[in-house]
């Protein structure tokens, strides 16, 4: 298993190519994986974790544009033109991941539609979820801000419990500490959440769903749409990999 979703929608042997050309790497909480104007070159494709695509202010504040977790890609830009990473990554969960170098990820879009159609969708991605930040922001409530991104933090780290201090939460909200912690004590009260000591889990789906604001639903429906059909709909377009089974060392 990969555990990268983009990686295993890949069949046929591209999917074999693409193993011979990852390397996995591990990184901690703090860590940087890309800054700004920095050249973009490689690919990182989450296993578990979490990082955050931040903002950084003049005041030094850092808010959050987009989360990439094992459902996505960092660096899929370099593909359709891009040079230099516009804003920084960092990891908010600590985690594992697959790194390719730019230039095998270049060659492997320009032979499969496949692959560069996954790339697409999940910059498409991004690209949403950065808009959708920037009016969930403007206008909704802290608890509902809140609740929606724990959910999405769930869903792109793949578990229900986060390692995550509230301080980090709130800068990734651009919100007061205190906020958060009165919040999160108030979600724990609910039996919506359980926090202790950094973990932070999700108790009742259903109920934080609920409380999250609309944008949780929406960016879901987003990724839903994007990512429709894209796992075979390319392969008759590969002129090099076409849609043999997948053959290659295993990076179980």
């Amino acid at each position: 298993m990969l555990d990268n979703h983009l990686l295993e929608k890949l069949s046929g042997n591209v999917a074999a190519d693409i193993r011979r050309r990852l390397k996995p790497f591990d990184f901690i909480h703090g860590d940087i994986l890309a800054e700004p104007n920095t050249v973009i070159d490689r690919m990182i494709f989450p296993r578990s974790g979490l990082i955050s695509i931040v903002v950084e202010l003049d005041s030094g504040d850092q808010i959050e544009a987009g989360i990439v977790g094992r459902r996505g890609a960092l660096g899929g830009a370099a593909i359709f033109g891009a040079e230099h990473h516009l804003h920084a990554a960092v990891s908010q969960v600590s985690g594992g991941a697959w790194s390719m170098p730019i230039a095998d990820a270049k060659d492997l879009a320009s032979t499969s539609a496949q692959f560069r159609g996954l790339i697409l969708a999940q910059e498409q991605y991004l690209l949403a979820e950065a808009w959708q930040f920037a009016a969930c922001n403007a206008k909704h409530l802290v608890i509902q801000r809140l609740c929606s991104w724990l959910l999405r933090a769930r869903d792109e780290a793949g578990g229900s419990e986060l390692l995550m201090i509230q301080e980090n939460m709130a800068k990734m909200l651009g919100v007061q500490r205190a906020s958060v912690s009165m919040l999160a004590s108030q979600l724990q009260e609910e039996g919506l959440i359980s926090y202790r000591r950094g973990r932070i889990h999700v108790s009742d789906p259903e109920g934080m769903r609920d409380r999250a604001c609309s944008c949780y639903r929406t960016l879901g429906e987003q990724h839903e749409h994007l990512f429709a059909g894209r796992t075979r709909r390319n392969i008759g377009a590969d002129r090099r990999h076409g849609d043999g089974p997948a053959e290659g060392p295993s990076l179980d």
